[in-house]
């Protein structure tokens, strides 16, 4: 458990790659999270495990997993909206951690993983069990606190 005197530095390609319009490919990505872990960092959210039209960056994720072999020490994330999701980062057995988007705004919680904040909630437990079930960590954490701008339009908190 982080104290004060704790900071956790979390990389996060996965976050520039979903925003992209071309493709990039799986072995690029692979090659890049080696790098990272090469260079010493220990906790990385890596991919998503979402619906390929939704994300279409994200579509290769096992296939990137398989591609790199994380050292014990090091924390790769997977950020899933729902049970299936969280099964396939479970799958890979790489996913040492199933990172959980939970919105504070109705609207962009709804654009973003079809789910109401109630919905959300029940997910996230869902999620959370699966994730304990397979001796993987689970983190829910808040997102969308400021205007955030999705296909062209903005969404408030």
């Amino acid at each position: 458990m982080p104290t004060v005197d704790t900071i956790k530095l979390i990389e996060c390609p996965r976050d520039a790659w979903q925003g992209l319009k071309g493709q990039i490919p799986t072995d690029l990505k692979a090659n890049y999270l080696q790098a990272l872990i090469s260079a010493g960092f220990k906790h990385i959210d890596a991919v998503s495990f979402v619906l390929p039209n939704a994300v279409p960056q994200m579509a290769d994720s096992e296939e990137v997993l398989k591609e790199i072999d994380p050292p014990d020490d090091v924390e790769i994330i997977g950020i899933v909206v729902n049970e299936k999701g969280a099964q396939r980062a479970i799958n890979t057995q790489a996913v040492r951690t199933l990172g959980f988007p939970y919105s504070i705004s109705p609207t962009f919680l709804q654009n973003n993983q079809h789910q109401t904040l109630e919905d959300a909630i029940e997910e996230l437990e869902k999620i959370e069990k699966k994730a304990a079930d397979a001796g993987v960590c689970s983190d829910g954490f808040k997102t969308a606190v400021l205007p955030q701008k999705t296909a062209g339009k903005t969404f408030h908190a």
